[in-house]
Formats: structure tokens, C-alpha cells, sequence
């Protein structure tokens, strides 16, 4: 049986998802294809394939895309069985109702593929399958499966899947690598809230792969396609100096030996964690301020770190001489341009190598984006909603000047951050210019000029960088214009 899975990559890291499922379905002996709406004509591909199946993992931003292709999908193949899982149907499960989706996947969804893949080659009704709710079922008789919590019972993914058929992908010496899942922290413009009430009775929460499975995942990974730093993508990487640090630390150095970076939380870093991380070979460590108000940052993101635990902790990282990032969010409900001034005086505060600054959107299945709502600051149209984080806001609580104002300091207001003596004049005067392509080029020019030098330790041929930069650039234009 053929399955098709169906994407619209507006980046270098391979989604893990589709990755792992292509795996489930390659293990039952069935052939996974990809398609990117990017490079290839998806009516096309699917009268050549003629598949079985058409797989979509999606974003709540992407999801229009999808949808609006499943229509065309549905009028001239409706015998296809299609299907859409990740965060937009797990937390806006009404899409089932709106679409033409024949189902879609809540929650992990490595065991409901299989068990569709089952149903499908034997032609059996989907009926009753946990995790997944079809347009013949209706949702109160849904069921959720346990969570997974051996993840090295898993599949390793199968990065082919997107390796081998993007080839700036394969070819990106930048590679995504995941060590564990879930997140306990209570964070509001962030789903893991809502996926813990949804799995709270179903499994451990927290879960991570051993050691040697992460490592074999690497070396799978660095035998086939260039690979001259990791990114680790996990919310947090790690929680403390615990025995699987010190033996990742030790087995990563001896028999991986690439710069990597990876994701934590201010207030959890220690110097013990920094040292075993340096010694493995860590480069960069990404902590978000997310607010630079404090009241802002406890009261409405609960996040319970202080403004000396932000600039604590990235010195630290300083002192190692490990490079820092973080993301400081613009246009919270109801906040003042001030407010995000003070996330940037922050950021400089704390000597951050590189910042980005996203808009605030209110996705489904988040505290925040539920408050934005409830207040009458945004009425939910998801397609409409951009799919990317870093254009202008959604919310009706700014004016027309706000907007133009958050924009400029989306790209401007990292460039305050790595070029202190810009920030008056970035602050006091370029924000409150029109936005332009002008502002949006020369941060594409810093932000790839640092990320390549401090961040992200790569190499490349220059044929490889040039092409490398011509898509960061079409990525970076993208992000900041409307979508048709």
C-alpha cells in the first residue's frame, strides 16, 4: 500500500512526525512517499502514486493550506483516505466538521497510524480506532490511548523521508534531533497546559529516549547525509546534572564529537550543567525571556523566573564561553510598546548573542490564545491565521501605528540586542518608520552572518552556502509578508 505524505516546508529542520510515521508504515511493509507543495504539484504526484493514503502533520498556521488542498483532493480522488494530525487537530478537533478531512489524530499518533494502516490494507471500517475521530464517529465516543513511555520502543524515523526528497534538507549540515517529550511547565501562550489535562490519566508525561538510542539516531543520520552541528529541539533539554547528562556528556564527546545547541529554561541551569554541557560539546544554549516586564512574565505567561535568575544564567553560559539565544514575544494581550522595550533591555542586559522577537498569536489550545478570545481581542479564523509567528498582530487591542511599530522591532529590536550602541537609535527613531523590506534584509543579513558564526558551527561547500542563503532569504521575505 502507498502513503503519501503531503507538506509545505517553510524551513531546513525535517519535521519529526511524519518522519516517525513513515517508520510505522515502513516496518508493516507499506512504500511512503513525500510530497512538498513547495517543489512538486500535489495533483500530480498523486496521479502518478496513486496512493492508498495522504498523510498531512500540521500547525495551526498551516493548516489552510492542507485544507484548502484536501477540497481539490476529495473532488478527484474520493476513495483516498485522507488525514491530518499535530497540534492543529489535537487542540481544534472541529476541523473534522469544517473540512473534508475523512479523519484526523489527537494526541501521539505513532499506534492510530498503524492501526489506519491496518484498517486500510484490509479494508476494514475505521471504527473505533483511540486517538482518532472520522466524520463517521462522533467525538463523544472517542478514546485516547496511553502515551508511549518506552520511546526507545519506537521506530528510529525514517529522515529519508524528507532528506532524500528536499534536497536543501539533506544537504543543510543543520540537523534536528529530539532525546524525549513533554513539558511540566505551565506556560500560557504554550499547548503543553492543555496536553497534560488531555493525557493526565494516561501515562508518564515527561519521557526521554536513552542515551545510546540518541546516539545511534545521530550516527544513522551522519552516515548517509553532511551533518557539522545538532539542534536539539526539545522544550528542555535537560532538568538537572542527573546520571543521564553525565553519561550523554561523556558517550556524545567521545563518539559524535559535533557543536550542538540545545533548549532549557533560565532558572534551571546551574554551573554543574553548563560544565558537563561545554564538555560534550555545547555551543549554544537557548533560554526564552519571553517578557521583559515581570509582572507581565509571572502574572499572565506564568513563568516564574526572575529578572537576576535571565541574566544570572546567560553569564554564566558567558563564562563558558557557550553562546546564548532567546526569544522575547512582542504584542502580548494588552501589553504597551513599552513593555516590549523592556524585553529588549533585558536581552542586552544579559549580553544575549542573538534574539528573536515572534508576534504573539492566539493558537488553539492555549491559555493565552483562549484569554485573547475571551476578552474580545481576537475572533478565531485559523485560516487566516499566518503561519508564521514573526508578522503582524492578529489582536484588536493595537493600533494600526502599534502594529507597524511591533513589526519594525521584530527586526530591529535583535539587532539592538547584538549591537548595544544601535539601541537608541533603533528604539528612538527607525521603529516608527513604515516598515520595510529594507529592515527585514539587513536582519536576514546579521541574523544568518551570527548564526552561522556563534550559534550554528557549520560547513559547507560555497555552491551549498549560496544556496543555503538564497532560501533562508525567500524564508525570511515570506515570514514578514501577507499570505495569499
Amino acid at each position: 500500500m502507498r502513503v503519501l505524505f503531503i507538506t509545505k516546508s517553510h524551513d531546513f529542520m525535517a519535521p519529526l512526525g511524519a518522519s516517525i510515521l513513515s517508520s510505522v508504515a515502513l516496518n508493516r511493509d507499506h512504500e511512503t512517499y513525500l510530497c512538498d507543495m513547495n517543489i512538486q504539484n500535489p495533483l500530480e504526484r498523486i496521479e502518478e502514486l496513486k496512493p492508498s493514503i495522504i498523510a498531512y502533520s500540521s500547525l495551526s498556521g498551516e493548516a489552510k493550506y492542507y485544507l484548502k488542498l484536501n477540497e481539490s483532493i476529495k473532488k478527484k480522488y474520493p476513495d483516498i483516505l485522507t488525514i491530518m494530525g499535530g497540534p492543529h487537530t489535537t487542540f481544534f478537533t472541529d476541523v473534522i466538521n469544517s473540512s473534508t478531512l475523512d479523519a484526523i489524530c489527537v494526541g501521539e499518533g505513532e499506534g492510530a497510524f498503524g492501526d489506519i494502516l491496518d484498517c486500510v490494507s484490509t479494508e476494514s471500517p475505521l471504527v473505533g480506532i483511540s486517538n482518532i475521530i472520522t466524520k463517521k464517529e462522533e467525538e463523544a465516543h472517542f478514546t485516547l490511548r496511553n502515551l508511549v513511555e518506552d520511546l526507545d520502543s519506537l521506530p528510529f524515523p525514517d529522515y529519508g523521508l524528507f532528506y532524500d526528497n528536499i534536497p536543501v534538507m539533506g544537504k543543510a549540515p543543520l540537523k534536528p534531533i529530539t532525546v524525549g517529550r513533554g513539558c511540566p511547565y505551565k506556560c500560557t501562550y504554550c499547548f503543553n497546559t492543555r496536553w497534560r489535562e488531555l493525557y493526565s490519566s494516561h501515562g508518564k508525561i515527561i519521557r526521554r529516549h536513552s542515551v545510546d538510542y540518541v546516539i545511534e539516531g545521530i550516527k544513522r543520520i551522519r552516515r548517509r547525509w553532511p551533518l557539522s552541528c545538532i539542534k536539539f529541539q526539545d522544550d528542555v533539554f535537560t532538568y538537572r546534572s542527573d546520571d543521564w547528562l553525565v553519561e550523554f556528556s561523556r558517550k556524545y564527546k567521545k563518539e559524535i564529537a559535533l557543536p550542538f545547541f540545545i533548549l532549557t529554561r533560565y532558572d534551571l541551569l546551574t554551573e554543574d550543567m553548563v560544565k558537563l554541557l561545554r564538555e560534550a560539546g555545547c555551543q549554544t544554549i537557548s533560554m526564552s525571556i519571553e517578557a521583559g516586564n515581570p509582572d507581565t512574565r509571572l502574572n499572565l505567561l506564568h513563568r516564574k523566573m526572575s529578572d537576576e535568575e535571565i541574566v544570572g544564567a546567560s553569564l554564566l553560559c558567558n563564562k563558558y564561553g557557550i553562546s546564548t539565544f532567546t526569544n522575547a514575544m512582542l504584542a502580548l494581550p494588552e501589553s504597551k510598546v513599552g513593555d516590549d522595550i523592556k524585553s529588549i533591555d533585558l536581552a542586552i542586559k544579559a549580553k544575549t548573542t542573538w534574539t528573536e522577537m515572534p508576534i504573539f498569536y492566539p493558537y488553539p489550545g492555549t491559555e493565552l490564545g483562549e484569554y485573547a478570545v475571551s476578552k474580545g481581542l481576537y475572533t478565531p479564523e485559523y485560516n487566516q491565521m499566518h503561519s508564521s509567528s514573526q508578522n503582524s498582530s492578529p489582536l484588536s487591542c493595537f493600533s494600526k501605528k502599534e502594529k507597524n511599530i511591533q513589526s519594525n522591532m521584530g527586526v530591529l529590536g535583535p539587532i539592538a540586542i547584538a549591537f548595544p550602541r544601535t539601541r537608541n537609535l533603533i528604539l528612538n527613531y527607525l521603529v516608527h518608520l513604515p516598515y520595510n523590506k529594507v529592515f527585514v534584509f539587513t536582519f536576514w543579513a546579521i541574523k544568518n552572518y551570527i548564526l552561522r558564526r556563534k550559534i550554528y558551527t557549520t560547513r559547507t561547500t560555497l555552491i551549498e552556502s549560496i544556496r543555503l542563503y538564497i532560501r533562508s532569504l525567500k524564508q525570511e521575505l515570506f515570514k514578514h509578508q501577507k499570505e495569499e
